[in-house]
């Protein structure tokens, strides 16, 4: 399997969850209510807010805002929900960013909910009116429970991922590397027999080198991008 098929079958496998998720709302609500053991009220972040796993998204993504815990909710505030179990993992994020006519009061306008699928766990996001969208994350978690892949997908046969994956071989010497990938199988004018980082290719690609301290926190980048097929130096990040 080539760099591309691996991105296509993720994909594709995003459509196999898509037609799971359709089939087994119900299943969603009752795990939800079963399991759910504290809420924490946030601010409204960027996609899953407060319970994404990724460390480096708001890096990585300009712009991504992932939120922050807050008590009280102010009138017209946009604001989510998230619900976790015993075990501190999430199992929902609900979204209230529905404006009502009076603009005091938020509506919700959707939950995530967190499902265990295969050998990894994804979101499905329905509608309060029982619609599900097409954006799917996928989150792959190694054999110590640290992130190994976060992947943000679309279904609809869409070839369109973005991609952190990591790699925990050097953290004993205090580094993590992260390879960020964007990849649209079906971009204009793109072929896929061009190799990542060339003219012409269906991805473009980063690699962040993170430095560790002794308690775990990421504590600064070196940023490369793929050009012509090498990651050359782009720039230094301290955090």
């Amino acid at each position: 399997m080539n760099y591309y098929e691996y991105w296509d079958e993720l994909s594709n496998e995003c459509d196999d969850f898509h037609e799971y998720a359709w089939n087994h709302l119900e299943e969603f609500l009752t795990e939800l209510e079963q399991n759910k053991y504290r809420k924490i009220i946030s601010t409204y972040g960027s996609d899953l807010g407060i319970a994404s796993p990724s460390k480096m998204t708001k890096y990585i993504v300009k712009k991504h805002k992932c939120g922050r815990v807050i008590k009280n909710v102010k009138p017209g505030q946009l604001y989510k929900v998230t619900y976790f179990d015993s075990n501190d993992f999430p199992l929902a994020v609900e979204s209230y960013d529905v404006i009502s006519h009076n603009n005091a009061d938020v509506e919700k306008s959707g939950t995530r909910y967190f499902v265990k699928y295969g050998n990894a766990v994804w979101t499905a996001w329905f509608s309060e009116s029982g619609g599900l969208f097409n954006e799917h994350f996928k989150i792959v978690y190694d054999d110590k429970h640290r992130l190994k892949g976060f992947y943000k997908m679309n279904a609809g046969n869409s070839l369109q991922v973005m991609a952190e994956e990591y790699d925990y071989s050097e953290i004993e010497s205090g580094v993590v590397t992260c390879i960020f990938t964007y990849y649209v199988g079906r971009l204009s004018g793109s072929l896929k027999d061009i190799p990542i980082g060339y003219k012409g290719s269906p991805a473009t690609q980063w690699k962040y080198i993170i430095s560790v301290d002794e308690k775990g926190k990421y504590i600064g980048l070196t940023v490369y991008k793929n050009i012509n097929g090498e990651f050359v130096f782009n720039k230094q990040i301290e955090l």
